[in-house]
């Protein structure tokens, strides 16, 4: 996790960011855990598409880093209804 933390930091996240999503990121699907290690080292980004939303959609219509665009494709994995309504909304 702590290599997680350091990362994030420098790309951007502060401290108190990076030490509140890294252990999100950490439980995300296995079916994500590919590309979000691919990001870590290269920060190549992985487009996933689920329920409907693309990742690279989220990113541009809600300006969401990569990491965050990840963890709302997780949790319409985890949680479809709620988070299509809750996208559909608009919520960041």
């Amino acid at each position: 996790m702590e290599e997680i933390k350091n990362i994030l930091i420098s790309r951007g996240y502060t401290e108190k960011q990076a030490l509140a999503i890294a252990p999100e990121l950490l439980q995300i699907d296995n079916s994500l855990q590919k590309g979000f290690r691919c990001w870590l080292v290269s920060e190549e980004e992985t487009d996933y598409i689920v329920e409907g939303v693309k990742l690279s959609e989220l990113k541009h219509k809600f300006d969401l880093t990569y990491p965050a665009a990840l963890l709302t494709i997780d949790w319409l994995i985890k949680e479809p209804e709620r988070a299509v309504k809750s996208i559909n909304r608009g919520i960041k």
